[in-house]
C-alpha cells in the first residue's frame, strides 16, 4: 500500500469516526455520560469500575460511596477508554436491555485522561442499587471509537 493510501484510508476512518460520534456529541444535555461504578442498596461500591477515579475540586481522590462525597466530584481521571452513553440521571429506572446480546459494533468512548464532571447523578436499578453517573462534556478529539 503506498503513502497515498495509507493517507486516505486514515482520512476515511477519522471521518467515519467523526460521522458515528456526532449524534453522540450533538445530544447536548442528554448525552456525555460515562459511568464510575454501582453502588449497592448498602451505600458500598458494587463494584466500583476499574479506570475510573473520582477527584474533588481540589484534585485529590474522592473514593468513598457516600453520595455527599460523590456530589462533590468535580473532575474524573481515566486510564483507559470510558464508554459514553446517553445520560439517564436521577430520574426512573433503568430498563431491561435485550435479552440476548447484539452483534459487536463501534461505539463511542472517552479516552484516557482527565475530564471536568459537571454533574453526577444515580439512576436507580430495577435489581437494587444504583448507578454513578458523572456527565462529562469531551472535545471530539478525546472520543474514540471501540467495539463492544
Amino acid at each position: 500500500m503506498t503513502a497515498f493510501h495509507r493517507a486516505a484510508a486514515s482520512s476515511g476512518l477519522a471521518l467515519l469516526a467523526a460521522i458515528l460520534v456526532s449524534p453522540v456529541l450533538a445530544q447536548g444535555s442528554d448525552g456525555g455520560c460515562i459511568l464510575a461504578g454501582r453502588l449497592s442498596a448498602n451505600a458500598g461500591w458494587a463494584p466500583r469500575l476499574p479506570g475510573v477515579e473520582l477527584l474533588s475540586q481540589g484534585g485529590q481522590a474522592v473514593r468513598s460511596a457516600d453520595k455527599q462525597a460523590l456530589a462533590g466530584v468535580k473532575q474524573v481521571k481515566l486510564s483507559a477508554p470510558a464508554l459514553l452513553s446517553r445520560c439517564d440521571g436521577n430520574g426512573s429506572e433503568i430498563a431491561f436491555g435485550p435479552e440476548a446480546p447484539g452483534a459487536k459494533s463501534p461505539v463511542p468512548a472517552v479516552g484516557p485522561g482527565v475530564l471536568s464532571v459537571e454533574a453526577v447523578s444515580f439512576p436507580k436499578l430495577r435489581s437494587g442499587g444504583e448507578w454513578v453517573e458523572l456527565k462529562v462534556s469531551p472535545t471530539a478529539d478525546r472520543v474514540v471509537m471501540v467495539t463492544r
